[in-house]
């Protein structure tokens, strides 16, 4: 016992040391662990410095409440409208919307016809010839001559519409194309206009003289041939005179002020003036 104890007093004070180094961890080997504090700054610093401004104040130096406030007063209070006067107000409102919703419903439905008289534009010029001139019928008849409309009458001055459209249309172009004088303008369409008078005119007049002896005057066709020229050449040599000197200045008109791709409806509009005047004298 004796030589036991003697050991391990002497061996004691360098096992302990042995025994705390077990028990205490071991120092980390990983490369995060193993940084310097100096690495340990953040990548992105402030470099301006900070200037400490005091807060800036309600009224100082904005333009705002440059008055002492002794001299603050409220804003007035608003004058009150009456009854009457705000009813007016809402309906002048009400009514300048219902004017820009109708102008809107107007510019589309324009819209959507022009573009469909793009895609077919025979089809949409023989349609306004025909409402061009049933038109004019309608007004000689019902509103100047004060009589009830005639089917047949309005439906031959429709297809006589129709007819005309189909024939002017191209010769308009032709004549728009057309070069008579070249230094003077006016010339050129005073020309042209002449021109219309002497080969176009005196034709659909023909053709219309010998349609109405036809279908409204029912005179059979052999019998007009047979006759000749007799039956039809005074209501022609009448007509022609009054058809030459109204579209002599409708055509220069129309050549000289319209362009050209306007020009084909301002000729139908004269057309219903002309058949206004055309209804009146027919009998």
């Amino acid at each position: 016992f004796f030589f036991i104890s003697t050991a391990q007093a002497l061996l004691a004070p360098t096992v302990f040391p042995y025994r705390l180094c077990l028990l205490m961890p071991r120092a980390s080997k990983s490369p995060a662990r193993s940084r310097s504090p100096a690495s340990d700054k953040p990548l992105a610093m402030r470099r301006t410095p900070r200037k400490a401004a005091p807060p800036a104040r309600l009224g100082d130096g904005d333009n705002w409440g440059s008055s002492p406030a002794s001299k603050w007063a409220p804003p007035p209070e608003p004058t009150p409208t009456k009854p009457a006067e705000r009813g007016k107000a809402l309906f002048d409102a009400e009514d300048s919307t219902a004017k820009n919703k109708k102008k809107a419903k107007a510019g589309g439905v324009l819209q959507w016809y022009r573009s469909r008289r793009e895609t077919k534009p025979w089809v949409y010029g023989l349609l306004e010839g025909a409402a061009f001139a049933a038109a004019g019928e309608l007004v000689a008849t019902c509103i100047i001559k004060q009589q009830s409309a005639d089917p047949m009458r309005l439906l031959f001055f429709a297809g006589w519409g129709a007819v005309v459209a189909f024939c002017v249309a191209p010769w308009l172009k032709l004549l728009s194309s057309l070069t008579l004088s070249r230094p003077y303008r006016l010339l050129d369409q005073m020309g042209k206009a002449v021109l219309n008078q002497l080969t176009m005119t005196p034709l659909l007049t023909l053709v219309f003289v010998a349609a109405w002896e036809v279908m409204l005057k029912k005179t059979p066709v052999p019998e007009l041939a047979t006759r000749g020229v007799g039956p039809i050449s005074e209501p022609f040599t009448d007509r022609y005179k009054r058809t030459a000197v109204f579209w002599l200045t409708a055509d220069f008109v129309n050549l000289l002020l319209v362009p050209n791709n306007y020009r084909f409806l301002v000729a139908l509009a004269m057309g219903a003036i002309w058949a206004v005047l055309s209804s009146h004298m027919t009998t």
